[in-house]
């Protein structure tokens, strides 16, 4: 799950972990840098061509990065019931509800996927596809102007500051959600599915019957269940307004015009060579910065 924080990820996280082949997982919140060492690493096993172990052996980079990805994968699945028992023992106050638990339990029989609804990932996408060639991403749009209030708010219940203020909240809404929507051109909608927070809301069985669909899963009424109750919100007050005169106005129509644009326009059908290698190079980038300073 990617796209802006406060977009609903982790609520469409849980709505997945109801289907008997997929569970819910903490974010995670390292596997994107974790890509960009392991492209560290294979720059560095490659670097004396012979000399070195990975070029010797014909090691190329896609095996080296699936490789870790595989054993990713199978210790998430192996440790399945650890984390159950770490869910069930925790003395941390929780607004999941007992009954979501059980439908992401080991009860609920064995389940061969799992889902991680990090926003930040929404900066990784071409890494992350680099360990796992097979996953599939979820942008959760939410209009920006929701986002911000949401944002702005979020301290109320958790204690956490998101954002520092006003203008930094419309400046990580355009972020995150111009990545994911890069991503959407470089990849096409076989990789990257966008969902409108709005039409999870107003029309969830739809929504996540395309979203199943684009999964490859089949239809689950299960997965409706936490869309019953709201979890990890701002709870923004109704008379709540966000309009610091600090704020630079043109950041905020610059998001706005975004939103609107995003709203109005469907996701491309087909995925863009241009984009896809436009991501390749900001992911080159990274691993050359990170290089540096080895």
């Amino acid at each position: 799950m990617v796209g802006s924080p406060r977009s609903g990820t982790s609520i469409l996280a849980w709505c997945l972990g109801h289907h008997p082949n997929i569970f819910p997982v903490p974010e995670s919140n390292w596997m994107g840098d974790f890509a960009v060492n392991v492209a560290v690493a294979h720059q560095i096993g490659s670097a004396r061509g012979g000399y070195s172990m990975l070029s010797a052996m014909n090691i190329p980079d896609d095996e080296f990065f699936a490789a870790f990805g595989q054993s990713i994968n199978e210790l998430v699945l192996c440790h399945r019931r650890d984390l159950e028992i770490n869910r069930e023992n925790s003395k941390s106050p929780s607004k999941v509800n007992l009954q979501w638990l059980e439908a992401t339990s080991m009860t609920a029989g064995p389940k061969t996927r799992w889902v991680d609804g990090t926003p930040e990932y929404s900066f990784h996408i071409c890494g992350l596809r680099k360990l796992f060639p097979q996953a599939r991403f979820v942008h959760v749009f939410r209009d920006v102007d929701a986002v911000v209030l949401s944002m702005l708010n979020f301290h109320r219940t958790t204690g956490i500051q998101l954002v520092a203020n006003e203008e930094d909240a419309y400046k990580y809404w355009l972020r995150t959600v111009r990545a994911c929507l890069n991503a959407e051109k470089a990849y096409g909608p076989d990789v990257v599915h966008r969902l409108r927070h709005a039409t999870l809301i107003e029309e969830p069985a739809p929504a996540l019957r395309s979203l199943l669909d684009f999964l490859g899963e089949p239809d689950c009424a299960k997965c409706l269940e936490p869309l019953s109750q709201r979890i990890n919100s701002s709870d923004v007050p109704p008379d709540f307004r966000s309009e610091d005169p600090a704020t630079d106005r043109a950041i905020v129509e610059e998001a706005r015009q975004l939103s609107a644009e995003i709203e109005g326009t469907p996701q491309p059908t087909e995925h863009s060579p241009v984009a896809a290698d436009d991501l390749e190079a900001e992911f080159c980038a990274r691993i050359k910065h990170i290089a540096a300073y080895r």
